[in-house]
């Protein structure tokens, strides 16, 4: 629960040390420098283009390469690494060849397309025994291509044999019902043998004036295609060969991020004749190392703690817990606190995983949330902080797991169908699984359900009011965290007490209730005049009242998820057994599991996402609204990154 204090610092050194003091502050990785007024402003668009241009061989290589040079990008380098491969990698010339062969295949692909296009034109020609190139008109005929209906084939014969339109018809191919024709017609007798076969469905066709006849070109036209698909192959072994290269090209890009890094620090530098200042922010526990690590390079270095500018809003670290750390991926999807913030992560963290818990309510796919990612990490083995929402997943589960006892959800299934050593029969002698204390099937159980949902509801709001009064009262702002917050609580607990108090103590509960809401009205009225407070304070416990009322009721979410995660589960279930008594035995048992397997594992994925959405929910607007702004900077120093 902490966010670490930051120690704003000015690094002074000699001019001529500038690289060297770089060099180290990136390896040291502790300091966030911060652009000073005065940077002067470079032009980057170069430098941008050839990061760019890296970036697309790591993209296309990527969509090329094998399962093996992928996994070569998955093993974080060292820093020597890096640096080897950029000594040793051809950078350019992996580039300049991908670029040529994407042009290559830019132009291949177009032309295949064209020669696509072409033979679908030239299909039904192919028997054409004239050239494209022949001349179609001549002082006597014309000669027109045209594609007929081949309902109408007959009628256009006809037509050509009449003794007013003596025509020439070559008929060839049918395509898609239409048959390809040739007709030499009288020039003089054009306009007229046009008009009258365009009325039988004659449409024209523009063949290409090409060299050859259409079966020879087509001939060709295939060659053509042969040799570029193999071009295409060629190229596609070329980049499968260069993708080997990744990892290379993986480190030259951290490189070139730990290059526009330093050349970031040089621009903030401020220069004052032979001394250099660099300003940032460093975790005030780590000023002493950074001091310490600086004077190796040069004793001509100092680092100054530097009194922050009121309008300077110091970067947040956040520093949590091995089991605190991983709620950090539920804090930061809203928002990093303000320095001046308390860090919400660690309130939250059982609130947020009971809410989850509740959500599925069955152990069963809590279970298997937990193996899933407890073997994701075993195998990968990331810290907390490098993998916070896999390990908030893991830990979700194990709470799922905890929570669905009670409520007896095991994948959906009723205590009847489960093996008979994972349930007891009651006195009543109904059969319950063991450890299930409510039954989400009967009306008392989701009656406890909800009552649980809006007795946390109200718990988790006046968690986050007692919050908010909390960070006051430890900030000096004693008298309004007693009357604004405190009396709330006040409030609430004289109301418990009314509620609760036997018979013979309901006078001492009235009083205790009635000065417990005087007391909240003029703590609601806080910053008033005192002639004006109690009505503010009326306006104010109004407020409050309507806010915790349509608060609480949001809590009833997890009413709904908790209901709806066991009536899928045990729908999968229906299925699974209604499909599988359509076969016999020998198949009908292989269907059941991988029906039943395969809609589990659908609705796990979807309930996890659910409750992840919903506990998520409760806390960004029914829990935060009472304490948390938020807003804050990432801490994001000047380092080598690896990733």
């Amino acid at each position: 629960m902490a966010i670490l204090p930051m120690q704003k610092v000015a690094v002074l050194f000699q001019g001529s040390l500038r690289e060297q003091i770089l060099d180290a502050l990136q390896e040291q990785g502790v300091l966030q420098i911060v652009e000073t007024p005065t940077a002067g402003v470079i032009d980057h668009t170069e430098v941008n283009f050839r990061a760019a241009e890296l970036q697309f061989a790591i993209n296309t290589l990527k969509d090329i390469a094998t399962k093996e040079a992928l996994q070569t990008l998955v093993k974080t380098p060292t820093p020597a690494q890096v640096i080897a491969s950029v000594q040793k990698t051809d950078v350019r010339g992996i580039v300049d060849t991908l670029s040529a062969l994407e042009e290559d295949d830019t132009t291949a692909r177009r032309t295949l397309e064209e020669l696509q296009q072409r033979r679908t034109l030239l299909q039904p020609w192919q028997r054409m025994r004239e050239r494209l190139d022949a001349p179609a008109q001549t002082a006597l005929v014309v000669r027109r291509f045209g594609m007929v209906p081949a309902s109408r084939i007959q009628a256009v014969h006809a037509v050509s044999q009449e003794a007013g339109f003596p025509a020439d018809l070559e008929v060839f191919d049918e395509s898609n019902g239409m048959y390809a024709v040739a007709a030499t017609v009288l020039a003089h007798k054009k306009d007229a043998f046009e008009e009258r076969v365009t009325a039988l469905g004659w449409t024209d066709v523009q063949l290409p004036t090409l060299a050859g006849t259409p079966g020879d070109i087509l001939g060709a036209d295939l060659e053509e295609e042969g040799r570029l698909q193999a071009l295409l192959r060629q190229n596609r072994q070329k980049r499968h060969t260069l993708s080997f290269e990744l990892s290379a090209l993986r480190n030259v890009q951290l490189f070139l991020g730990w290059l526009h890094d330093k050349q970031a620090a040089r621009e903030a530098l401020v220069e004052r004749f032979a001394t250099n200042t660099l300003f940032g922010w460093v975790p005030r526990h780590g000023v002493s190392a950074l001091e310490v690590a600086l004077a190796k390079v040069s004793p001509a270095v100092a680092v100054l703690r530097v009194k922050s500018d009121p309008e300077d809003e110091p970067p947040v670290h956040l520093k949590n817990s091995f089991l605190i750390t991983p709620f950090e991926s539920v804090t930061t999807l809203y928002g990093l606190p303000l320095s001046s913030e308390m860090d919400p992560t660690a309130p939250l963290s059982p609130f947020f995983a009971l809410y989850f818990a509740l959500c599925l309510t069955d152990g069963g796919y809590g279970l298997a949330l937990a193996l899933i990612f407890g073997i994701i990490l075993l195998v990968k083995k990331p810290t907390p902080k490098e993998a916070t929402l896999p390990w908030l997943l893991f830990f979700s589960g194990i709470a799922s797991v905890i929570v669905g006892i009670p409520f007896g959800g095991w994948f959906g299934l009723s205590p009847d169908q489960a093996p008979a050593f994972l349930t007891v029969v009651r006195d009543d002698g109904s059969r319950w699984f063991l450890g299930q204390v409510w039954n989400l099937s009967t009306q008392e159980g989701i009656n406890f359900l909800q009552y649980l949902s809006l007795a946390l509801g109200i718990t988790h709001i006046f968690f986050g009011v007692f919050l908010a009064g909390w960070f006051k009262w430890v900030h000096a702002a004693k008298a309004e965290a007693f009357w604004v917050h405190f009396t709330s609580h006040l409030l609430l607990g004289s109301a418990l007490f009314y509620g609760f108090a036997p018979a013979h103590m309901s006078t001492i509960a009235l009083w205790t209730l009635s000065v417990a809401l005087a007391l909240n009205i003029w703590g609601k009225g806080y910053g008033s005049a005192w002639y004006i407070r109690p009505v503010m304070g009326v306006l104010g416990l109004v407020n409050f009242a309507i806010g915790l009322l349509s608060n609480s009721l949001s809590y009833l979410r997890i009413l709904a998820l908790g209901l709806v995660t066991g009536a899928i589960a045990l729908a999968i279930n229906q299925v699974a057994i209604q499909m599988s008594a359509l076969f016999p035995p020998i198949l009908g048992i292989p269907v059941l599991i991988v029906i039943a397997f395969a809609g589990h594992l659908v609705s796990i994925a979807l309930n996890t996402l659910g409750a992840f959405i919903h506990s998520g929910r409760l806390q960004f607007i029914e829990f935060f609204g009472q304490f948390f702004e938020g807003g804050g900077r990432p801490y994001s120093p000047f380092r080598r990154s690896l990733q």
